[in-house]
């Protein structure tokens, strides 16, 4: 019996001591932080992207994200798997932004911006707005929401450069992928890249807030060259209208690859999709099951890197 109570004795000791240097070690770490112990490789934390905090700070909770898979991979699909592929990643969404305003007409005109504290435009906000054909609601909307400095382009309206209202900027020249001048219906079109337009203005270091073009089909024939030159880097927010194709009939093979593999590149570039509608003007009928299909997609994308 006198054995049992001095077992337990000596097992209550070394417990009441091993509590004590536990306590006493916490204590200490939270006195001192992590420098009171060693730190390794290992340890560190973690350095997280832009990307990752943003996702972090707004999940969103109907994610339905489809990535593209390499150009290559693309190249060797057939015709029928790659009108699938495009109609599916044109209308999901890779950004969750909590805050989406629509600026212009409500119809055809208007457009959707992110308006989340990360992407919202600043004080010393510039927009660039291509493709206007005499509607300057969405770049009216722009100055009289966050007082930006706008400048407008569309070479199809017969129209000298001038100053439309407060801050808005018109100039008569179209977006393409050089710098010329095009002869369209017996009208000559002055043309130029993006790049060469925010030379000429002063803005190739100063970041864009908003880039919107809407500029029927020769999306596709500037954006390229705006991709390859660097100058969509400091590109905040993106708002394009896609159009695949304006006739009532299903796109060629050709078509699919050409602007899906831009598709990828803008993602590649940083840039996801936050808002996509579909412009019901632009409806045909597949070849494949005589599904009505849409061929144009306003689609409003953030930069995230």
């Amino acid at each position: 019996m006198r054995a049992r109570w001095t077992l337990l004795a000596f097992i209550g000791t070394v417990f009441m001591f091993t509590s004590i240097y536990f306590v006493n070690k916490g204590n200490l770490k939270l006195q001192l932080g992590d420098a009171a112990l060693p730190t390794t490789e290992a340890s560190k934390p973690k350095e997280i992207t832009r990307a990752e905090r943003l996702q972090h700070l707004y999940p969103d909770p109907n994610n339905d994200t489809l990535l593209l898979p390499t150009k290559h991979f693309m190249d060797r699909m057939v015709r029928q798997d790659l009108m699938t592929l495009y109609h599916r990643y044109i209308n999901s969404l890779q950004y969750f932004c909590r805050r989406v305003l629509h600026l212009g007409k409500l119809d055809d005109g208007g457009w959707d911006i992110c308006d989340d504290k990360d992407f919202r435009p600043n004080d010393n906000c510039l927009v660039y707005s291509y493709g206007i054909n005499f509607d300057f609601s969405f770049d009216d909307a722009i100055v009289k929401q966050y007082g930006c400095e706008v400048h407008a382009y569309d070479p199809s309206m017969n129209m000298m450069d001038h100053v439309h209202g407060n801050k808005v900027f018109f100039h008569s020249i179209g977006l393409t992928s050089d710098n010329k001048t095009m002869n369209v219906k017996g009208i000559p079109w002055k043309m130029g890249t993006f790049g060469k337009h925010r030379s000429i203005n002063g803005h190739v270091k100063r970041p864009i807030d908003i880039l919107k073009v809407d500029i029927e089909d020769w999306e596709w024939v500037a954006l390229p060259e705006m991709l390859n030159s660097g100058m969509l880097r400091d590109v905040q927010q993106f708002v394009i209208e896609l159009h695949l194709t304006r006739v009532k009939a299903e796109p060629s093979t050709v078509q699919y690859l050409k602007c899906l593999k831009i598709l990828k590149d803008i993602y590649d570039e940083g840039f996801r999709i936050f808002w996509t509608h579909r412009n019901l003007w632009c409806k045909f009928y597949s070849s494949f099951g005589r599904d009505e299909r849409c061929g144009c997609h306003e689609v409003s994308f953030v930069r995230v890197k």
